[in-house]
């Protein structure tokens, strides 16, 4: 039975979720406005049991306005205050590394600071520079081994990535059959094995580049020795090594490896931007009128208003109470430009009014998809939308004549942004007409909240997650600053924009430029001239 939306007097409402599906957050940090941190009572059980309560919020205002060079939309509506939706690789220690002086070392005896090789692109190519460790851990995972043509074995774990010359591409699939991993036919990048490093100098391989610069800018490639003959699991678990660097790669076994917002806004209410931001949520259920006093007033300068700029507004709530759609009802007699971006196929049902903006250009959804793998999005994302639903929702609105593309939001390196070339691939078939991405961002208490998920669900990649993301925010975890902040800076956050870009032409996204227009949009009842009136 579906439950009633009944304000209570107090400005609590009842519904409608009191059995939860799994929360994103696994806490609730401190308010950093208030000195005042209140511990849960063990007995009362872990945050997945915590009901979600709905109270009124009494807006005197539903359009907000954007000053941020970074956000494309100058103005925004939402419905809702906190989300339900609750959203926040290794080798065997025995490979051998190609330091900076030409020697090789163990995995497994490197330390922070060591200078070794890796890789960086200059112009159309790759090529070998000095890099140096940044980090260095260990974990123990199911082990696989990966034979080539030349006889070398690389033991690594399935998760693992080496450089291929069709791009990165892990030893397996894991979980989502979508991300690209290797295969017999393909071939790795590298030097090879010490046979193949010997042409450079007369001197045995352990210095060959001892005191000269003989690799330094040479062009990365690849020969049928290369060639990778079989991927076999070994059928047991071994305790594996990982690596962060400079320059995001390098050498092993003579082949290139690769180095394994909304939240504090819940913090002004005087909560947390943890759990508190997921289950104590405001909605202005006044937010249709105020919108109609808004967009009637001489002051509105007609623009594009997006839906939302903060929280999701097909959150489930929205299925029983309809704030959204009756906020589209509204723009829908205004003719005044809407885009949308959700996690949720729940935004199909508004379809009829959506395709009545669309035609006039008034219209466009973006449905952020993370990741295509369901059993990560069921940890990072717990109550929204399967990945495969989200697609579906694509295929759903362009078939009604609705724009709708997707949106990587966000992209958390060292964890999805492998996913990139194939999440884009299936948007593209699914109809999507562009796409777009932001990076991970981490501000105020939201990084402790993320540090606490990693430890919760992923402990074997927490340190290598968070100093990934360290290296693209200039050694911390978050940078505020505009021009930075939606995507990083520094060799990762390169990386990952060159491979989004090189995806996305690669799925033919990005070929229509679509231009929304408020030129349709009319105040009901008052003529075309009137608006203009002293």
């Amino acid at each position: 039975m579906t439950p009633e939306y009944v304000p209570e007097e107090d400005g609590v409402l009842p519904l409608p979720s009191p059995g939860p599906r799994g929360r994103g957050a696994v806490k609730n940090p401190p308010n950093r406005f208030v000195p005042l941190e209140i511990e849960a009572d063990p007995e009362e059980g872990p945050p997945g049991s915590v009901p979600t309560r709905f109270f009124l919020d009494r807006a005197k205002s539903v359009i907000t306005t954007n000053q941020s060079p970074d956000v494309g939309i100058e103005a925004s509506i939402n419905p809702y205050r906190g989300c339900e939706h609750g959203c926040v690789y290794c080798i065997d220690g025995d490979t051998q590394i190609l330091m900076g002086d030409g020697s090789q070392r163990a995995l497994a005896d490197l330390k922070v600071g060591d200078e070794i090789y890796g890789t960086t692109r200059v112009g159309f190519y790759r090529r070998y520079v000095k890099s140096r460790v940044l980090a260095h851990w260990t974990t123990v995972k199911p082990a696989y081994r990966v034979v080539l043509e030349e006889g070398t074995h690389l033991i690594a774990s399935g998760d693992h990535r080496f450089l291929t010359e069709d791009g990165w591409k892990h030893v397996r699939p894991g979980s989502s059959s979508a991300r690209c991993h290797l295969a017999t036919h393909d071939r790795l990048m590298g030097l090879g094995t010490t046979s193949r490093l010997e042409m450079f100098a007369d001197e045995p391989f352990g210095n060959v580049l001892l005191g000269t610069q003989t690799l330094i800018g040479q062009v990365v490639s690849s020969n049928s020795a290369l060639k990778v003959a079989a991927v076999e699991a070994l059928g047991k678990s071994k305790r594996l090594f990982d690596i962060t660097t400079t320059t995001g790669d390098f050498i092993a076994n003579g082949v290139i490896s690769h180095n394994c917002y909304a939240r504090p806004t819940h913090e002004y209410l005087g909560l947390s931007s943890g759990i508190d931001f997921e289950t104590q949520i405001w909605v202005k259920e006044n937010a249709p009128q105020l919108l109609v006093q808004e967009l009637s007033s001489p002051k509105y300068v007609p623009r594009v208003l997006a839906l939302s700029g903060i929280t999701d507004p097909y959150q489930p709530v929205e299925k029983h109470i309809g704030l959204t759609r009756r906020i589209l009802e509204v723009l829908v007699e205004f003719k005044n430009p809407v885009a949308i971006i959700t996690k949720n196929h729940l935004v199909t049902r508004d379809a009829d009014l959506l395709a009545e903006l669309a035609k006039i250009d008034g219209a466009v959804v973006y449905l952020s998809i993370t990741t295509l793998d369901d059993s990560l999005r069921n940890k990072l994302e717990p109550r929204t939308s399967s990945p495969s639903r989200r697609l579906d929702a694509i295929r759903t609105l362009t078939e009604r004549g609705i724009p709708a593309g997707v949106m990587m939001a966000p992209i958390i390196p060292g964890l999805t942004d492998s996913e990139i070339p194939a999440l884009l691939k299936a948007a593209a078939e699914a109809g999507a007409i562009g796409a777009g991405y932001t990076m991970l961002r981490l501000p105020y208490q939201v990084a402790p909240l993320f540090e606490a998920w990693l430890e919760a669900h992923y402990p074997d990649r927490k340190d290598k997650i968070l100093n990934r993301i360290r290296s693209i925010r200039g050694g911390k975890l978050n940078d505020p600053r505009f021009g930075s902040r939606m995507r990083g800076e520094g060799f990762f956050a390169d990386e990952i924009e060159a491979l989004f870009r090189l995806s996305r032409r690669r799925a033919g996204l990005g070929k229509r430029r679509l231009e929304l227009s408020t030129a349709h949009f009319r105040v009901p009842g008052v003529s075309q001239g009137d608006l203009f009136s002293p």
